[in-house]
């Protein structure tokens, strides 16, 4: 468990990786096995932002490190687990969510933030009737719950909401055909008519802005809180996973430069080059670069959760995501240039480094990290516009 006032966690954090590590095989690289999945459903790692329980929640900083230590395991093992947690940060802003036994057992969320869905009233009920489609919803066939957006029906998409619901509510509509993240399942589901309680309905303006929230009105001094900051979390946590599977890629070009000859060339073994040698050491202090870039990402929101008196500007928070991005970006940079040194043969289908410079691409491709949105929010902030009219999503 995490002691409410500063963070700590009480479970023995490196006991509860090895759980997963171990129960961890091959064949999961495709498509987590039932017994993978109980023990990563089960496992504390799974919702270290869980704020609802009576010891409080862990940190954003732990979330990290877990991410990055699965990552150099699997790299669809950490991201199922960083957007679980996220999606607990979530989850503490519905003041009545309507719980179920297997949300209860499963721990694992899920959660997408792509183009809303629809929602229509329905009186009988009281409750709300979902209807629409998500792609790229990661491990939600391995959740209990699954959190997506949706608009209210007659609002012309203005009114948008946060929904959650139970997974085998949902039925699949496209299967994952990515060639990286394989293990993640980031199918494309959607919603028919599904009738939604109306404590699983939550206003999408509040949660960003960090008014809602099952603790409205209760002290910031008494409670640490990941309400409002949940972007900047979900970011951090899908760094966690590029970042350890790219330091796996670099220690295993490490070990192979001890042995293994430099072709075309009189070198026995690429550690004999001086240029290699270079290069990795290069190759290493940028790979430290970003994963300090994240930890010090972690920190500032940390300290925003724990600090009552702690307010991002919008700044701050732009700032939070192009970070992020540049990290993304890194990784990316860092395996090619790896895969240089290694040579065409980790390029081979299956080899080490080809699977992890597929994870890696696809990964950093995620939306929240592409096509130079987070980058143009950061100028537009800088030079005193409100980027909010280009992304909602800092």
């Amino acid at each position: 468990m995490a002691n409410e006032q500063t963070g700590t966690l009480r479970f023995d954090l490196g006991s509860e990786l090895e759980k997963i590590k171990s129960a961890f095989s091959e064949a999961d690289r495709e498509q987590f096995s039932s017994a993978l999945l109980e023990v990563i459903g089960s496992s504390e790692l799974s919702r270290i932002l869980d704020e609802s329980r009576p010891s409080g929640t862990g940190t954003l900083r732990d979330v990290l490190s877990v991410c990055a230590a699965l990552g150099k395991t699997d790299t669809s093992l950490a991201w199922i687990v960083g957007v679980s947690n996220s999606a607990w940060s979530v989850r503490s802003n519905f003041r009545a969510l309507e719980a179920t036994a297997e949300m209860e057992r499963n721990w694992l969320h899920a959660m997408v933030l792509g183009r809303p869905g629809k929602l229509r009233r329905d009186e009988a009920s009281r409750g709300w009737r979902l209807s629409g489609e998500w792609q790229y919803a990661s491990g939600s066939r391995y959740s209990s719950l699954f959190f997506g957006l949706a608009s209210v029906e007659g609002s012309e998409g203005r009114d948008v909401r946060m929904v959650a619901v139970p997974a085998r509510s949902l039925e699949l509509v496209k299967d994952w055909r990515a060639t990286g993240l394989r293990g993640t399942q980031s199918v494309a589901i959607a919603a028919f008519d599904v009738l939604i309680p109306d404590g699983n309905v939550e206003d999408y303006g509040r949660i960003l802005s960090g008014r809602s929230g099952r603790h409205e009105g209760e002290s910031r001094a008494t409670r640490v809180s990941y309400a409002g900051l949940f972007t900047g979390v979900l970011m951090n946590c899908l760094v966690g996973a590029v970042l350890g599977a790219t330091r796996a890629a670099l220690e295993y070009v490490v070990a192979a430069a001890v042995k293994q000859p430099v072709a075309g060339s009189s070198y026995a073994a690429m550690r004999d080059s001086g240029a290699i040698r270079a290069e990795l050491g290069r190759l290493r202090c940028s790979l430290d670069l970003q994963q300090r870039a994240a930890e010090y990402n972690a920190d500032v929101i940390d300290d925003a959760a724990r600090d009552p008196s702690a307010v991002l500007s919008v700044q701050d928070r732009v700032d939070i995501r192009g970070r992020a991005t540049q990290v993304m970006r890194g990784c990316v940079n860092i395996v090619q240039d790896l895969l240089w040194i290694y040579g065409s043969s980790g390029l081979e289908r299956g080899h080490t480094l080809e699977r992890i410079w597929r994870d890696v691409n696809v990964g950093a491709r995620h939306g929240g990290f592409t096509k130079l949105v987070a980058e143009e929010a950061v100028g537009l902030a800088a030079l005193g516009s409100n980027p909010s009219e280009l992304t909602k999503m800092f």
